[in-house]
């Protein structure tokens, strides 16, 4: 690990605050998931994160020991001048602690990156504690007319962002959580009024610092600085239309379907569950679509 000048580490940490703070879509992130997970006071914690220090130090507002993960050496590089606690790059399976270790696991838009999410989901039932909890936030994949083809173009799409998958529907996400936690709803959140304007202001960020700008490198320095402050500059004639895009959501198009999902998880103990199948091979589902209803035979 670059031992950081101090100077240039609380630099770097001062201008990424003030970027947050005008960061309406980034702020829900984070408001999201400290509802789910309250006070972390004396308890033990993983993060396993795409890579947004604020949210990170956000987290640990609540209190506990926390231990942070991450899919590059990049995003280590950036989680770095943040926290000073420990940050691990892991191959996006194993998780190489004992098992029931932690009382909870956050996941901040990483499951969306990771091939095997099932096996990743597996690893990190076997590290909580028996009562331990699981939070996550994720993409949803949907199938918006306005946002999909925007984000292709802006170059922000999932496969532009190396991701493995679009995100995740309510049911694609319970398949994945089913077998080892109780998952009683998940919430959708982030709509259309302000995905939108954020991906142009994203995109333009962006471009401007020549890598994601939540994200600095590891020889960020006077040039990044200077590019932080036009940045600023930006995103503080923009924020009062998007802080009131975020009150029009919250207070009346709240039905709208949002473009992210958030989960609060409870483990259990491991088990398969297998959908059940009539003696013919066919699911129930199967056997129902092509059943007249009021009859028991499928003609």
């Amino acid at each position: 690990m670059k031992v950081m000048d101090d100077n240039l580490r609380n630099e770097a940490v001062r201008w990424q605050g003030k970027l947050f703070k005008r960061s309406v879509r980034r702020q829900t992130r984070l408001r999201k998931i400290k509802e789910l997970i309250n006070s972390t006071t004396n308890q033990t914690c993983l993060e396993i994160t795409a890579g947004d220090g604020m949210i990170s130090t956000g987290l640990r507002e609540g209190g506990g020991r926390w231990k942070t993960l991450v899919l590059s050496e990049a995003t280590k590089a950036a989680l770095n001048w943040f926290v000073e606690d420990q940050v691990e790059v892991f191959p996006g399976v194993s998780i190489h602690e004992p098992d029931g270790t932690f009382d909870l696991v956050v996941i901040v838009d990483a499951l969306e990156r990771i091939r095997d999410d099932y096996a990743f989901i597996k690893e990190c039932h076997r590290v909580l504690k028996p009562e331990g909890r699981l939070v996550l936030t994720t993409a949803r994949k949907i199938v918006c007319l306005g946002v999909c083809p925007l984000r292709s173009m802006l170059g922000l799409s999932w496969r532009a962002k190396g991701l493995e998958r679009p995100g995740y529907t309510s049911g694609e996400l319970f398949e994945v959580l089913k077998d080892g936690f109780d998952v009683p709803e998940t919430e959708s959140y982030s709509t259309c009024c302000v995905e939108v304007p954020g991906l142009l202001c994203e995109a333009a960020a962006n471009k401007l610092v020549h890598e994601p700008y939540n994200m600095p490198g590891e020889n960020a320095g006077t040039e990044e600085f200077y590019h932080y402050a036009k940045l600023n500059a930006f995103a503080m004639a923009a924020y009062p239309l998007m802080w009131l895009l975020g009150k029009l959501e919250e207070q009346i198009l709240f039905f709208l379907p949002g473009h992210n999902l958030i989960a609060k998880t409870k483990r259990r103990v491991w088990r398969v569950r297998k959908q059940p199948v009539l003696i013919d091979g066919r699911s129930i589902a199967e056997a129902a679509i092509n059943t007249k209803i009021g009859t028991a035979a499928p003609f």
